[in-house]
């Protein structure tokens, strides 16, 4: 069972990525607070901001990243004092800590669904990058009594396959033991999101430490079906880069459009696999204050 639950390389690789952790979550406007959550997957970290009325944010990030990766955003998707929660998702190099395996997107959406009660949502907007962004998807699809709504932005896999370029590129990366070779395909693939650069120095220093610091034994993200994505019955957005290169954008933003029954897409154009700041910082709060107002009207009807 060992083999099949994430873990550092070692107690040094753990003090090198961790202490990166810390350095990159300076970033993040304070007052930040800490919750860990029990899961029967392990206890999750999850990193607070604000806690005014509001549906919350919940914010999931990418493969090899930690909730650092939001630092830009926080600020901004608390609007109005709306509550922020970043989760440290279990069998990633960050200070959840996993005690079981995590092998399909089934164990995916329980966990989260733990994480959630956990954390006392009945409901809660899902917002996730990469593979976050498959996992909120997933998690709309499969277990969606405390979904409001879904953002994801690049989501692999999830609409569109994987480029094959992309996967050599990844794979002689992730091989080739040269920090150099990796942070020039790493600023590649991420492209440039105007995010102030010693933050996003920080966070290259994160993941590069991570890449050979960090064994991930998490299910690869997988290609949902037309079935799944109908079934996805909240509001959705969805937010691709033009430049990406790991999914092309025009197929997933067609799929997306032709399957999900409340979709909004975006091609960004220019944008990578991280999405500009600006852009997301604009697209989210209008999202949000769209569908929760769609929500109260709902209710007032209702009443």
């Amino acid at each position: 069972m060992g083999t099949q639950i994430s873990s550092f390389a070692g107690e040094a690789a753990r003090a090198r990525i961790l202490g990166a952790y810390d350095k990159a979550m300076a970033f993040w406007p304070e007052p930040r607070g800490q919750k860990d959550v029990a899961t029967s997957f392990g206890t999750t970290r999850v990193h607070t901001y604000g806690g005014g009325a509001g549906t919350p944010v919940v914010l999931l990030h990418g493969q090899s990243a930690t909730p650092a990766e939001w630092a830009p955003h926080v600020a901004a998707f608390a609007e109005g004092g709306r509550p922020v929660l970043a989760v440290d998702r279990v069998g990633e190099p960050g200070h959840s800590t996993q005690t079981a395996p995590v092998r399909t997107a089934d164990d995916t959406a329980d966990w989260l669904e733990e994480v959630l009660a956990g954390l006392g949502l009945e409901r809660a907007h899902l917002v996730g990058h990469s593979y976050g962004g498959w996992v909120a998807l997933g998690h709309a699809a499969r277990r969606p009594g405390r979904v409001a709504s879904v953002t994801a932005y690049e989501p692999p896999r999830a609409l569109a396959p994987l480029k094959p370029g992309f996967l050599l590129g990844a794979a002689a990366a992730f091989l080739s033991g040269s920090e150099k070779f990796q942070r020039r395909w790493f600023a590649r693939l991420i492209g440039d999101t105007g995010a102030d650069p010693a933050e996003a120095e920080a966070m290259t220093r994160l993941t590069l430490a991570a890449i050979p610091g960090f064994r991930i034994r998490l299910p690869q993200p997988q290609h949902m079906t037309d079935e799944e994505l109908r079934s996805v019955s909240t509001p959705v957005l969805i937010l691709l880069g033009g430049a990406d290169k790991a999914m092309d954008a025009r197929r997933a933003e067609e799929r997306a459009r032709r399957l999900i029954p409340d979709v909004r897409t975006e091609i960004v154009p220019g944008a990578g696999h991280g999405m500009p700041v600006k852009v997301l910082n604009d697209r989210l709060p209008a999202f949000l204050r769209e569908v929760d107002a769609a929500a109260e009207a709902a209710t007032g009807e209702r009443g």
